[in-house]
């Protein structure tokens, strides 16, 4: 029995270990493209899109439910150029996530229409038909959706909200520039950055006994520490920083 038992022990360190790991390299990898444009645009030849159209994602129905087809880059150009569109729009396109295998997956909205918007929007019915699926409300579709694409979707549709609401800069009134990535937008005139809103969700003292854990980085001064705080980015799942000063 003990022995059955320490198998299954090992087992389930053994997965455990292997899915941080994963976590860890997907977050290192995406970090990476929202920083470096020359990956990015690297990753976007062999990556994903998923499209919308203001705002409402594009969705095929099977079996009782919706499935968010996906497309290459190719695809995409090919698209854009039956209707008549540049390749460039592809610029409006925002990062959301990526496999285990390091494909990288991007959100595009060909429907939002702005003056400062690269091309004038797509007609949604002609995109309808021609992509063989329905740009549906994603709060109508939500529950119809696997979870994976449920999170994705929810993640792009706030990013491409974002971008479409954060257009100019609130102190100079000119207008900003994203990266390739889509995760800040930059005032040429000023230089300031924006970044997506980030939520504080939870702030909590792990504790055992008299004992408690605490965190600090590199820039605290001596004998600064804090208890740990949960944040979520856009569409993001919680994820640990330091928080609530404290000095010993």
């Amino acid at each position: 029995m003990s022995l059955y038992c320490g198998i299954a022990c090992r087992r389930k360190f053994f997965w455990c270990y292997r899915l941080l790991s994963t976590y860890v390299t997907k977050t290192r990898y995406l970090f990476e493209l929202k920083e470096d444009d020359d990956a990015c645009k690297k990753a976007q030849q062999t990556g994903a899109f998923y499209l919308f159209h203001s705002l409402a994602p594009l969705l095929q129905t099977s079996a009782h439910q919706y499935l968010a087809p996906r497309h290459s880059l190719l695809e995409l150009e090919r698209l854009l150029g039956k209707f008549g569109q540049d390749a460039q729009r592809i610029e409006d396109s925002v990062l959301i996530g990526c496999s285990e295998q390091q494909e990288a997956w991007f959100a595009l909205d060909l429907g939002l229409d702005s003056s400062f918007s690269i091309s004038a929007s797509l007609h949604k019915p002609e995109m309808e038909t021609e992509l063989k699926g329905s740009f549906i409300e994603l709060r109508k579709a939500l529950f119809q959706l696997n979870a994976r694409d449920a999170s994705l979707l929810s993640t792009a549709q706030a990013l491409l909200r974002w971008h479409d609401a954060h257009q100019f800069c609130s102190r100079s009134g000119q207008p900003t520039k994203k990266n390739v990535a889509g995760s800040k937008r930059v005032c040429p005139s000023n230089n300031i950055i924006y970044y997506p809103q980030m939520a504080p969700v939870v702030i909590t003292l792990v504790s055992d006994g008299t004992r408690c854990l605490l965190a600090r980085q590199s820039s605290f001064p001596k004998g600064m520490y804090s208890a740990l705080a949960g944040f979520c980015d856009i569409g993001e799942e919680d994820r640990v920083s330091p928080c609530c000063l404290g000095q010993s």
